[in-house]
């Protein structure tokens, strides 16, 4: 009986859900990416749709580009290895702002939770983008691996500082954001690492 215990609660311990980091005030938002990169639209390129990759850590591409080679082929990734995760948002409006909130861990099943706040006031002079966030999990024995990528929907009014919307977009967050009545959107990817 104490050995059939113990072994329920060894089973519930290692399947328990683990918040590796998350956000807890509005300075950290933004902190929880390794990398971060804005990518605008006058300069061409677009974004329609959300994706999610895994990869090894690259040598000297911006994440973009790193992203664009990733999508054509997917690379192997052994022990020895650190693991990314690279994420592209939906394109952009200037004022919205997009951040990591928490990064959970289960077993070999990670969840990213990511906010997506749309911006609900009046706009004068405007541009689009979409970012690109990379995380790094560091190297993982080898095995399967499931990672699920939830961007929740968020609205709001006002900035930090209302009059810089543009230039400190990495530093400058929503005051009064709330839940959005968009659908939170949940993509998935799994990996190998060998």
């Amino acid at each position: 009986m104490k050995l059939a215990c113990f072994f329920l609660l060894l089973t519930g311990l290692l399947h328990s859900q683990e918040v590796l980091k998350s956000v807890k005030d509005r300075s950290q938002r933004g902190t929880l990416s390794d990398q971060r990169q804005l990518v605008r639209g006058d300069t061409g390129k677009w974004n329609d749709t959300a994706l999610l990759l895994h990869s090894p850590k690259p040598a000297g591409k911006s994440l973009d580009d790193w992203m664009d080679e990733l999508a054509e082929k997917k690379p192997a990734v052994t022990a020895a290895e650190e693991n990314w995760l690279l994420f592209r948002t939906r394109q952009l409006d200037d004022n919205d702002r997009v951040w990591i909130e928490k990064i959970e861990r289960s077993g070999n099943a990670f969840t990213i939770t990511m906010h997506e706040a749309i911006w609900q006031g009046n706009y004068f002079k405007t541009f689009t983008y979409y970012e690109v966030d990379a995380l790094n999990l560091g190297k993982l024995p080898p095995g399967d691996y499931t990672v699920t990528w939830l961007v929740r929907p968020l609205v709001f009014k006002q900035l930090e500082k209302p009059r810089e919307a543009q230039n400190n977009y990495q530093t400058n967050w929503p005051t009064d954001d709330q839940l959005g009545e968009k659908k939170p959107l949940e993509l998935k990817t799994t990996f190998v690492v060998r």
